[in-house]
């Protein structure tokens, strides 16, 4: 049970987890390892070992985990190896993994019990290097990996032609720097991207269940994780049986993790548009599934586009069942930006309260030759609008645009005439500040559009799609909470909250918002909620707070 001093909460689950979407799946767990699969396993305790007189067994660990990674010679796919390492920082120097031995973290040093939350097991780049490079095979799980200073991609984790599984846990506060001689006078040029992570090339790692918080690129694409460059065939990264399991193929996973904080550009002052995906990147053929996050509170800087995902130059990402709030983009796309030839599948997706310092759309914006396909989404309260297309194409189906602020539900534009008419049919779009549609340029010079099959040039589009029965379910919940306290080992918020919640049902992934901040509930009791969200900059004593409809049909 946690307490908080002021109300009794419940338990926290830390059994494994399947690839499956759902609030509970989201963020670090504890799981338990299957020790019967490994040839050899390996120990380290930097408050008990020796490297001078330790053999890395359990009676008689190493000290060092870059000591220990230099020793071990013995993994291989019929006989893979792993090392337990014991709570303590370890702050020695860049972590080489090393291809089929698995790094576990979360345990103590006397019986090797494990909780990654009770046994804190950090790596630190103290500010002044990378924490961990990649390899083939071989997963990291279980650590708290904080504190990265790239001098290139990659300022917690480097993943160069190398495809690890990266699992539970907390990715913190790592810079990829700026490059060197980088010409602020210049726009639109190459970064280093990746803050916690960066994916190159044959990268197509699974990274699940992990917490991302305060990392930034200083000028670049993907404060938190960016993914770049197209896959080679012919030097297809080695890839595990979970990732084989999870996707069937050639394609990095982003699943069930929790981004909060996260920033893009912290030092483009010079506003160079060189720094964008506050979150998330995908470049230049760049095709991760991205499924199942929490993506809340980045920002892309720098006069950046894309607070949440960025995508550009024919990358093909999935990105579905996430929930993406609050993020801010400094000119466009607060949620999600799309452009140059790429084709995101945007599905099942919820998109709230994004928006941008420019004016710009707080929901999704698709320019410059993009293209998108939007699915099944639920568009709502975001300031700026909810979807705008400037010269591009798309294929908007069965979304729920509502509410959306100071713009239209739909903003459509384009002068190009050679793409194939854009699709927009079967939404439900009422109640956005301006209007629900809008045709923005000279009708006769844009592409034809197809709504319910049947060609359609008309300014008066929108109202086709405006389903005004069924409506959606508007089952907002208000209230007032009396202390917030913030789990200092999960990161997470426990809110005391009057009045009681007794009665209420489904409130597991419903949206919070609390004076312009946002949030996800992960649990309830009868008096509190326990929240992921970004909430550090609001008082922790007392406040309003809105649990927001998420405008299912009726």
């Amino acid at each position: 049970m946690i307490s908080t001093g002021f109300v009794m909460f419940w338990s926290i689950c830390t059994s494994p987890v399947c690839a499956s979407n759902g609030i509970e799946n989201i963020g670090p767990k504890t799981e338990q390892v299957n020790t019967g699969r490994y040839g050899h396993i390996y120990y380290v305790s930097v408050k008990s070992g020796s490297d001078k007189k330790g053999d890395g067994t359990r009676s008689n660990p190493w000290k060092t985990l870059v000591f220990a990674m230099q020793q071990i010679k013995d993994g291989s796919e019929s006989s893979p190896g792993a090392v337990f390492t014991a709570a303590g920082c370890y702050d020695q120097g860049t972590i080489v993994m090393v291809s089929f031995i698995d790094l576990y973290g979360g345990f103590e040093d006397q019986n090797w019990q494990r909780n990654i939350d009770d046994y804190k097991t950090v790596l630190d780049g103290q500010g002044v290097r990378r924490v961990v490079i990649g390899a083939n095979r071989a997963k990291i799980d279980g650590f708290t990996i904080q504190n990265g200073l790239g001098a290139g991609h990659g300022g917690g984790i480097l993943c160069d032609d190398t495809s690890p599984d990266i699992t539970n846990n907390y990715i913190l506060n790592n810079v990829a720097a700026e490059p060197l001689h980088f010409n602020r006078a210049r726009i639109h040029q190459e970064g280093h991207h990746g803050g916690g992570i960066a994916c190159l090339y044959n990268a197509v790692p699974v990274i699940r269940n992990n917490y991302f918080k305060g990392n930034k690129t200083a000028i670049g694409n993907g404060g938190a994780v960016a993914f770049y460059g197209w896959l080679r065939m012919a030097g297809a990264p080695e890839t595990s049986v979970e990732h084989n399991r999870m996707v069937g193929g050639l394609q990095a996973v982003l699943e069930n993790n929790i981004f909060i904080h996260n920033i893009a550009g912290l030092d483009d002052l010079s506003r160079t548009r060189s720094s964008n995906g506050g979150a998330v990147s995908c470049a230049f053929e760049a095709r991760p599934v991205i499924r199942n996050n929490l993506i809340i509170g980045n920002q892309a800087r720098g006069r950046g586009d894309a607070g949440g995902i960025y995508v550009e130059y024919f990358s093909y990402p999935l990105i579905e069942d996430n929930r993406i709030l609050g993020n801010i983009g400094d000119d466009d796309g607060g949620g999600i930006y799309v452009m140059k030839l790429s084709h995101p599948l945007i599905i099942g997706n919820l998109i709230a309260g994004n928006w941008t310092l420019g004016g710009g759309v707080g929901g999704i914006r698709i320019s410059k030759e993009g293209r998108a396909t939007i699915r099944n989404n639920r568009i709502f309260e975001n300031p700026g609008g909810g979807i705008q297309c400037v010269d591009s194409y798309v294929e908007i189906e069965k979304n729920i645009i509502v509410k959306n602020k100071d713009d239209y539900g739909i903003y459509f534009s384009t002068l190009y005439d050679y793409a194939q008419p854009s699709l927009i049919s079967g939404n439900i779009i009422r109640d956005n500040a301006k209007g629900d549609f809008i045709l923005a340029n000279n009708p006769a010079r844009m592409p034809l559009f197809k709504k319910n099959n049947v060609d359609d040039k008309s300014i008066n589009l929108g109202q086709a799609n405006i389903n005004l029965t069924p409506e959606y379910l508007n089952d907002s919940i208000r209230g007032e909470f009396t202390a917030m306290v913030r789990d200092k080992q999960r990161l997470f918020y426990q809110m005391k909250v009057s009045p009681s919640l007794t009665g209420l049902k489904d409130l597991k992934g419903r949206l919070i918002e609390i004076a312009d901040h946002w949030g996800v509930i992960s649990d309830f009791s009868d008096n509190g909620l326990v929240v992921w969200g970004d909430f550090e900059e609001l008082p922790e004593n007392s406040g309003q707070y809105e649990i927001l409809p998420d405008y299912s049909i009726k």
